[in-house]
């Protein structure tokens, strides 16, 4: 259960689903503390979030007793500072859900057009065969 898949339906995030499943999901990712290989997390920050857009950020937002907000300008500082547990698991998955759900927001608003949402119920009646 290392990675989001589409063969693990629950593990995925699907472009019609709402703000509140995306983050669901992400907060149910594997994201082991301090572990740079092996993170889907991670490696929606690298590709996704770092990867696309002229100025990519991401914003941390926690408590001053976890040591208060951060923003990461490049997918390295963020990369150097999980590795070396200054940043926990939590505070990630809940970042990158955010902009995850902020990326997606206007493919998710036009998704949920009853015009949109009609067409797909009808695509997913159809059987496709040979």
């Amino acid at each position: 259960q290392m990675k989001m898949s589409k063969s693990i339906p629950n593990s995925a995030v699907y472009m019609d689903e709402s703000e509140e499943q995306i983050k669901e999901k992400i907060n149910k990712a594997f994201c082991l503390e301090g572990e740079i290989e092996y993170n889907p997390i991670l490696d929606w920050c690298k590709y996704i979030i770092f990867g696309i857009g002229e100025k990519p950020s991401l914003a941390i937002t926690r408590p001053e007793k976890f040591g208060g907000n951060l923003t990461y300008k490049s997918y390295e500082s963020l990369e150097k500072d999980f590795a070396e547990k200054k940043l926990h698991p939590a505070d990630l998955k809940g970042a990158v859900a955010q902009k995850i759900a902020e990326i997606m927001r206007p493919a998710i608003e036009h998704l949920s057009q009853p015009k949109i949402k009609k067409l797909k119920e009808e695509m997913d009646k159809l059987v496709i065969t040979r």
